[in-house]
């Protein structure tokens, strides 16, 4: 008996939150980036407003792009103890056989 296991009920549980903050971070990403120191009206303000709409949007970017790759990483992961756990059952009912 192998001491390699696998959860995949909180595997599945992690990679539907990670999807979950990638859908949920598109909309707060689009907004800022739509947003214009212009509309703040003082000159200084409005700058810097500027930088921070950037900023924000490239991190919610980041975030969303990160989140997307670990859901598909995660799922290459469950995939892959699924079949490790298929060859296994195999060659454990091939010895049951006398194969």
């Amino acid at each position: 008996m192998s001491d390699l296991s696998i959860d995949y009920e909180v595997l599945n549980r992690v990679r539907h939150n990670l999807d979950h903050i990638s859908d949920l971070m598109k909309r707060p990403g689009r907004e800022m980036e739509q947003v214009t120191g212009h509309a703040m009206g003082v000159p200084e303000l409005a700058s810097r407003m500027d930088d921070f709409g950037d900023e924000w949007s490239y991190g919610i970017k980041q975030l969303t792009k990160f989140s997307k790759q670990a859901s598909k990483a995660l799922l290459k992961v469950k995939q892959s103890f699924e079949d490790l756990d298929q060859e296994l059952a195999e060659v454990g009912k091939g010895k049951r056989d006398g194969k």
